[in-house]
């Protein structure tokens, strides 16, 4: 404690008064009217723009050519709605010298976004393309062009009346089907009730009406057995000369010919269209490899081998020799090449 008493005491610092410095005044965000029209008042300005996400690179461009800053996300795209055109006193040289660094690809979305167009030829080189956006960032106003928005919104409309005559036109065609699929249902039981209607018919049992039903059927069978002989007469070929003659011998004899039973009429009339058949023609011989080597000579002889095909050939062949020749392909093949080759 008396070398703490020994040592020499620290003299206490003088306290120094702290001073806060005011940070400058944050400068407020202006919009400066211009000579032109807000671009969201220009109807294709404002539809291009409501299709672009506000964070978008493009948008910051533009926005940084118009008030020197990117902008935030939330009110880029309501600073640019409210762009009317450069106001007096503002460096427009920095905003062109922002277009001409730019790519041409973003170049052609910027006015794409203004409904500008983007040229052709000299029109279509990049000065030109941004003398055209400076002079109508300078004071914007409306290109006169179609409204996309109204377009985009009749095709929508033309889009949905076609797709629902379409699905219109599905449901009569379900419902026609189904209508065609009961009548056919229909129908078919329709018949099964008349078939078991028919065999379900009683026979008469007094002795009045089982005589009118014979007379009925036996009535039904003459005229069935007339119109069999009808049909046989008419298939049955001409009387040969002789025939007449037989007939009238066999009248003066008095011995008339029988009448065919029904049975044997209707086998003749089956019988009789066979023997009118013709026998077949004979087939014609194939000829033999010397004879189509021959044929085949004559038959190139003169011709032009460049122009000139197998399939022609063999059918030229077969019309000479009036015979198929699909089995002999191979060898027309080998006939002709050799003569080619020689």
């Amino acid at each position: 404690s008396r070398a703490m008493a020994d040592r020499e005491k620290r003299d206490r610092k003088a306290t120094v008064e702290v001073y806060t410095v005011d940070s400058p005044t944050k400068k407020e965000f202006v919009i400066e009217e211009g000579s032109g029209v807000k671009l969201g008042d220009i109807p294709n300005v404002e539809f291009a723009l409501s299709k672009i996400k506000g964070d978008d690179e493009l948008l910051k461009l533009i926005h940084r050519s118009m008030y020197r800053t990117p902008g935030k996300a939330t009110v880029i795209k309501k600073n640019i709605r409210a762009f009317s055109g450069f106001p007096a006193g503002f460096d427009v040289k920095k905003s062109e010298d922002l277009f001409t660094r730019a790519f041409a690809a973003t170049l052609n979305m910027v006015l794409d976004l203004f409904d500008l167009p983007r040229g052709v030829g000299e029109d279509g080189k990049k000065e030109a393309k941004v003398a055209r956006l400076m002079a109508f960032m300078q004071s914007p106003v409306a290109s006169g062009k179609k409204d996309v928005k109204a377009a985009a919104e009749e095709k929508r409309e033309k889009g949905k009346e076609k797709r629902e005559r379409l699905t219109s036109k599905k449901e009569k065609l379900a419902e026609k089907k189904e209508k065609a699929k009961a009548k056919k249902a229909k129908g078919k039981g329709g018949t099964k009730k008349g078939a078991s209607t028919s065999s379900s018919k009683k026979l008469p049992d007094d002795t009045a009406g089982i005589k009118k039903e014979l007379q009925a059927m036996a009535q039904r069978q003459a005229e069935l057995l007339a119109k069999l002989e009808k049909k046989a007469a008419a298939a049955s070929p001409e009387p040969s000369p002789a025939k007449p003659k037989q007939a009238r011998k066999a009248k003066e004899s008095g011995d008339a010919p029988a009448a065919k039973k029904p049975k044997e009429a209707k086998e003749a009339s089956e019988e009789e269209p066979a023997e009118k058949e013709e026998p077949d023609a004979p087939e014609s011989k194939m000829p033999s490899d010397a004879d189509l080597e021959l044929a085949v000579k004559q038959l190139l002889k003169g011709a032009d081998m460049e122009s000139i095909s197998m399939k022609k050939v063999r059918g030229d062949l077969e019309e000479k020799l009036g015979v198929p020749l699909t089995d002999k392909k191979a060898k027309i093949k080998e006939i002709v090449n050799e003569i080619i080759g020689a």
